[in-house]
């Protein structure tokens, strides 16, 4: 491992060697990888990721990678493999003597050779490090004077640059080796990088290297110094390198695609109640396509699996994602949802149900309520008796699946209101005759419409007289016990006609009303000052026509040319119109509706 430092004045001798370039920023899709390689041509090298020293890494995840290589030019130790024999070099240890174990007998002692156990019987057979050659080494039987010099060269240098200095080193002793050579490396007297000691095993060549700058130095004398280890310190030395250093740094930026696409989460859903699932995206406008060859982001999944949608990110990365759907199977339904009529003014009426198809493991539950969608009052079984006239719902669930459906008790006899008014417009005062033709009914409660109001108990006429200007809806309610009946009609009193040359005209609109039958509020219609023709036209929020009129005055009660009441909401209507004088009028505007 190395660091990496600035160019020195060597600068010129680095130019020989490749410049680095490992490629250029890249962004990746989602779950890719890309690996990355040293090139080739560099001494040393070092990623900041992983263990550093491997030829290749391999990315997967957003990361700034950066690579330092280094180049060493050539060596400016002098014989520093010893292939030249014992020159070139100082050192404090005495050439061997000679002995009883070989050359290297005797402590303190040193020689230049092939094999450590050709100078000493119970060293070694080590060889080299592979320099070209003879194979020579540094053999030295170690000293009992501490602070020996093993080895030293003073060497030429140029200043301010940086150099790297190696030696390897091995223990040699061929038995059990207690103790181990104690080493320091020294460069004008100055100790650099830690103390230093091989393995116990012989033959175990270990790496001491640092880096070292020549500040305003010209020349470096490098010393190998040995410290006393209590005996058994013999070792070796071999490749002694003083190198200049060429570094390079290259850095890329790794990112991945940061758009993301979801198919939301997984759903169960019973095969009556269609669900429907809706992929998202972290990006705008996304062309979502499924797998299962719909398109657009909400389908409806009738059956169970996996769907897997996809889409295209800005970026030309292709995104999926599976969202797990299942659909509850529902083998059974109703047969029959039937009633009883109920005897008019009494509790007499009954529902009941009876269903088809086989049933898995939970047997069916049966849960009708009423009468009304709101009524609180429910049993549950499959009849249910001594009901009153309305509307009951059926709830039949199994296995948390639930069919709904629902029947409307009749009552025998009702009532029926029948009301007719003569006439139902003109000026006021305006005198207005009601006939009652309504059967099976026995009591009449009557709503004119202008703060009257009256009951009878026979089919008599009633009169009234309008005085105001305006429309008068008047309800006729028939009655039998509980039973009851409704019928209505629309009283109008228009302004008289206005003469020339003073005719003034107006026309005004509400922007809301309420159909609900409260008589407050029930119709929506101009207030015509002098209006003689009107053409009215109401269209929904999507420009359909939903009534058109061309009668004064004009009275929308919420329905459609079919009768049919219309849903809550916002409706639209634009209108042209005559005065008096044939002064032509037109506009539009907005009404809401709630019921």
């Amino acid at each position: 491992m190395f660091a990496v430092l600035a160019w020195s004045t060597a600068e010129s001798q680095c130019g020989q060697y490749p410049v680095l370039n490992i490629g250029n920023d890249t962004m990746l899709c989602q779950g890719e990888s890309v690996t990355y390689t040293v090139p080739s041509g560099y001494d040393s090298y070092n990623w900041n990721i992983g263990t550093g020293n491997q030829t290749s890494v391999t990315i997967t995840s957003p990361t700034t990678l950066i690579l330092n290589v280094a180049n060493y030019t050539q060596n400016l130790v002098v014989n520093g493999d010893f292939e030249s024999g014992d020159n070139g070099f100082t050192t404090g240890y005495g050439p061997g003597t000679g002995g009883s174990f070989g050359l290297l007998t005797n402590p303190s002692t040193y020689a230049i050779t092939t094999s450590p156990n050709l100078v000493h019987n119970n060293f070694g057979a080590c060889s080299d490090l592979g320099t070209t050659g003879p194979g020579n080494m540094m053999v030295v039987n170690g000293s009992d004077v501490p602070n020996t010099t093993v080895w030293s060269q003073t060497i030429t240098v140029d200043p301010s640059t940086d150099y790297s200095f190696s030696a390897w080193v091995t223990s040699v002793e061929n038995i059990t080796q207690p103790n181990v050579a104690i080493l320091q490396f020294f460069i004008d007297g100055v100790q650099i990088g830690p103390v230093f000691s091989p393995t116990l095993l012989s033959c175990d060549w270990q790496q001491f290297s640092q880096i070292w700058n020549s500040g305003s130095n010209t020349s470096a004398t490098i010393s190998i110094v040995a410290q006393v280890s209590s005996g058994n310190n013999d070792f070796a030395l071999d490749n002694i390198t003083f190198n200049t250093i060429c570094p390079q740094s290259d850095t890329i930026v790794i990112s991945y695609d940061p758009a993301q696409i979801s198919a939301g989460p997984d759903i169960t859903f019973c095969e009556n109640e269609p669900e429907t699932i809706t992929a998202t995206a972290n990006f705008a406008n996304p062309n979502f396509t499924w797998v299962s060859g719909q398109t657009g982001a909400t389908i409806a999944p009738t059956s169970s699996g996996n769907y897997v949608v996809q889409a295209v990110s800005p970026n030309g990365c292709t995104l999926r994602d599976t969202v797990e759907v299942t659909v509850n199977a529902m083998p059974w339904d109703f047969d029959t949802v039937a009633q009883i009529p109920s005897e008019c003014g009494t509790n007499t009426g009954a529902v009941y149900v009876l269903m088809n198809g086989t049933f898995n493991g939970q047997q069916p539950i049966y849960t009708w309520n009423g009468p009304g969608a709101n009524n609180p009052n429910q049993i549950n079984a499959s009849v249910w008796q001594n009901l009153s006239p309305g509307w009951y719902y059926i709830d039949v669930e199994s296995n948390g699946c639930h069919r709904n459906d629902s029947v409307l008790v009749t009552p025998l006899n009702p009532p029926v209101a029948d009301l007719s008014a003569t006439p139902t417009s003109g000026y006021g005062p305006l005198s207005v005759s009601f006939t009652n033709g309504s059967t099976n009914a026995n009591s009449f409660d009557w709503n004119f419409g202008n703060g009257n109001a009256t009951t009878t108990t026979d089919l008599s006429s009633q009169n009234q007289v309008y005085d105001s200007v305006g429309t008068y809806l008047v309800t006729l309610v028939a009655v039998n016990g509980n039973c009851t009946d409704t019928a209505s009609v629309l009283i109008t009193v228009i302004p008289p006609p206005v003469i020339p040359p003073i005719v003034p005209v107006d026309l005004k609109t509400p922007n809301i009303f309420t159909p609900n039958g409260d008589n407050v509020n029930d119709f929506f219609t101009f207030e015509l000052l002098n209006i003689k023709s009107l053409d009215v036209t109401i269209v929904n929020r999507w420009g359909n026509p939903v009534y058109t009129s061309s009668t004064i005055p004009f009275i929308w009660n919420g329905k459609d040319a079919a009768g049919n009441m219309m849903e809550d909401g916002v409706y639209f209507y634009k209108y042209t119109a005559k005065g008096a004088q044939d002064e032509p009028f037109e506009g539009q505007g907005f009404v809401q509706l709630i019921k």
